[in-house]
C-alpha cells in the first residue's frame, strides 16, 4: 500500500514539474535573447547535424539515419500524446480525490508508457549503431567518455557551491 502511494505521489509530482517546466523554459528563451526559442531546438536537427559532423558520416548514412527517423516519427508522435493523456488523467484524479486504486490503475498505465517510450528508445539507438562502422562507433564512444567527464566537472562544481 505504501508503494502504491509513494508510486502515485511520484507521478503527481513529475506531472507537476512537468507543468511548470514550460514557464521556466519560455521565461528562459526570453533572458537568453531568444537562443533556446529556435524553432528546431526541439526536434534535434541541430544535435543531429552536429553528431554526423563529427562522426564523418557519408551520405548515405546520414540519409538511412533520416528515413529511420522519419519512420519512427509517427509512433513517437502518439507515445507522446498518449504519456501526455496519461500524465493529465493522473493529475485529474488526484485533483478529484479518486480512491487509491484508480491512482494506482492510472500510474501504472502512465509506467507501462514510459516503459515503451525507453524501449522505443533502446531500439532507435540499435538502429542507430547498426549504421555506423567499427571507426564511427569509437569516435562515438570518446564523445561520450568526454561528455561524461563534462557532466562530472560541472556536478563537482556545483556540489562544491553547495557546501
Amino acid at each position: 500500500m505504501k508503494a502504491i502511494k509513494l508510486l502515485a505521489t511520484s507521478a503527481l509530482l513529475i506531472g507537476a514539474a512537468g507543468m511548470v517546466a514550460p514557464g521556466m523554459a519560455a521565461e528562459a528563451a526570453k533572458s537568453c535573447g531568444g537562443y533556446h526559442a529556435g524553432k528546431d531546438w526541439h526536434k534535434g536537427e541541430k544535435h543531429a547535424d552536429r553528431l554526423a559532423s563529427a562522426l564523418d558520416l557519408t551520405d548515405a548514412q546520414k540519409a538511412t539515419l533520416k528515413s529511420q527517423r522519419e519512420a519512427d516519427k509517427a509512433a513517437r508522435a502518439a507515445l507522446h500524446e498518449q504519456l501526455k493523456d496519461a500524465r493529465t488523467a493522473l493529475n485529474n484524479a488526484s485533483a478529484a480525490g479518486a480512491n487509491d486504486a484508480e491512482l494506482s490503475s492510472l500510474a501504472e498505465t502512465l509506467g507501462r508508457l514510459q516503459a515503451q517510450q525507453a524501449l522505443n528508445g533502446a531500439k532507435s539507438h540499435q538502429a542507430f549503431l547498426a549504421v555506423l562502422t567499427a571507426e564511427q562507433k569509437q569516435t562515438l564512444s570518446e564523445l561520450k567518455s568526454k561528455r561524461m567527464e563534462r557532466k562530472e566537472f560541472r556536478k563537482e562544481a556545483r556540489d562544491s557551491k553547495t557546501s
